[in-house]
């Protein structure tokens, strides 16, 4: 059964989208509240032309029944009321017209000044009546009430008719608007997103056998060349990395090849004549168990190491007093190497350090054995301690012939003995000083190589103080 693939939309077109929906949405809203925000200037307009007429209107006709006079027309019209203005008064409080410009304006209540939409469906033979009006009742000077009202036909008033058009007109708009702006978005995003594009092909390209291509960099100094820069120095990385781990096996192959070579030798040996060579069968034997020994060391201090970095080697860090472990150190050191001396009078007797103390001690054991292995001659290790910004810092100075300034950088790297055939005449696995250097790092301490101004190996380990 054929498998079905779910397509997505790019992520250009989605970003696209939402821009464009976002753009056409604040245009709509900012749209209407500019027709609603027109709409209440031009409603406070007419409430003002309604409010004037009906003042003119109402000081008119006051002033027509003050000087008694008959001649209401000729004073209604000197107002000069607008044109568009319609208008009646009334007598008292009955419904009789005294004076209009509109017949067809109806008797409506009295509103106490304020302006009032009126709507009638069918009103007219033809349409509605659909206006704005204000009604008040006044009293002249005599006492006599009559009633003004005053009023805006809506479906004559220009402004209005076209304000009750745009929301329509903006929601016809809406989707050639969304069309324009997504399409303008859509270009405007693959172009920007062509570099992001120009990465993932060749990010496809690269592998563990090609990690020394890079992605490219425009050279803008944007968030793409800040990620393009980013992937390329995780490349870097990894590429390190994978060339420590190919240099890893390869050492490992070569450190346990020679001793298998050595065991099969040696048992060829006995199968063809040691038997009956008991001098040759005895050599054999020796030899035999001295590379399994060998091997044994390479693949514990192995184990060692991978349970260290892995977290699988639990730790049980406690306060470590650091002069007993030194006469302890210096004590073992004499049984395998008497004529190695120590120096460490200078060490305070409370200096205390968080450790593990087994793993600290494996440490120190490790530059002791270190240091003697490369020395010609007798040596003598100085001790200090000093504290500085909370850690105590613990200095192993040797009489040895230091360490050569090509060797320095690469002296905790696995294998790693300054020589590139891997002499095993030189002694050791060359793993001494990178279990040393886990054991600091999973402790939280340091270690650093260095050489003495007057000769001699000099390794510093710096470990969390205990506060006294």
């Amino acid at each position: 059964m054929k498998k079905k693939h779910t397509r997505y939309l790019s992520v250009a077109a989605y970003l696209a989208l939402r821009f464009s929906l976002l753009i056409t949405i604040i245009i709509l809203v900012l749209s209407f509240a500019i027709v609603l925000l027109l709409r209440s200037n031009i409603r406070i307009q007419q409430n003002r032309e309604l409010f004037f007429a009906m003042d003119r209107i109402s000081s008119s006709f006051s002033e027509m029944i003050s000087q008694n006079s008959e001649t209401t027309e000729e004073i209604l019209l000197n107002d000069e009321l607008p044109y568009y203005i319609l208008f009646s008064v009334y007598r008292g409080g009955s419904s009789v017209v005294f004076k209009t410009d509109d017949p067809f304006l109806p008797k409506l209540p009295v509103t106490n000044g304020r302006t009032v939409r009126y709507r009638s469906r069918d009103y007219f033979i033809d349409g509605d009546l659909n206006i704005l009006y204000c009604a008040k009742q006044y009293k002249t000077d005599s006492g006599e009430l009559f009633t003004v009202e005053v009023a805006l036909n809506m479906d004559r008033d220009t402004s209005e008719r076209l304000l009750s058009g745009l929301p329509r007109l903006m929601l016809i708009l809406f989707f050639p608007l969304l069309l324009i702006s997504f399409r303008a978005a859509l270009l405007i995003t693959r172009r920007t997103l062509k570099p992001v594009k120009e990465m993932i092909e060749m990010a496809q390209k690269i592998s563990s056998a090609n990690l020394s291509q890079r992605l490219p960099v425009a050279g803008t100094g944007d968030e793409l060349d800040t990620l393009a820069s980013t992937f390329n120095d995780l490349f870097s990385r990894l590429k390190a990395d994978f060339d420590r781990e190919r240099q890893f096996t390869s050492n490992v192959s070569h450190e346990l090849k020679t001793p298998l070579a050595v065991i099969l030798g040696h048992a060829n040996l006995i199968r063809r004549w040691g038997k009956n060579d008991s001098v040759q069968l005895e050599k054999s034997i020796n030899a035999l168990i001295t590379e399994s020994h060998s091997m044994e060391a390479i693949i514990t201090n192995l184990l060692l190491l991978a349970r260290l970095e892995n977290g699988v080697e639990k730790l049980s860090m406690m306060p470590v007093p650091v002069k007993p472990l030194l006469n302890r150190l210096a004590d073992d050191t004499s049984v395998w190497s008497p004529e190695t001396t120590f120096t460490y009078d200078s060490v305070p007797d409370m200096t205390v350090v968080t450790a593990e103390e087994e793993l600290l001690y494996q440490a120190f054991t490790i530059i002791v054995s270190n240091s003697i292995k490369f020395a010609a001659s007798l040596v003598r290790i100085t001790v200090e301690t000093r504290e500085e910004n909370m850690r105590v810092i613990i200095t192993f100075t040797d009489t040895g012939p230091g360490i050569e300034p090509e060797i320095l950088p690469h002296i905790f790297e696995r294998f790693y003995r300054g020589d590139p055939s891997h002499n095993r005449n030189a002694g050791g696995s060359g793993l001494g000083l990178s279990i040393a250097k886990v054991i600091m790092d999973v402790m939280h301490g340091s270690i650093s190589a260095g050489n003495a101004p007057e000769g001699g190996a000099v390794l510093t380990l710096a470990l969390p103080a205990v506060q006294k």
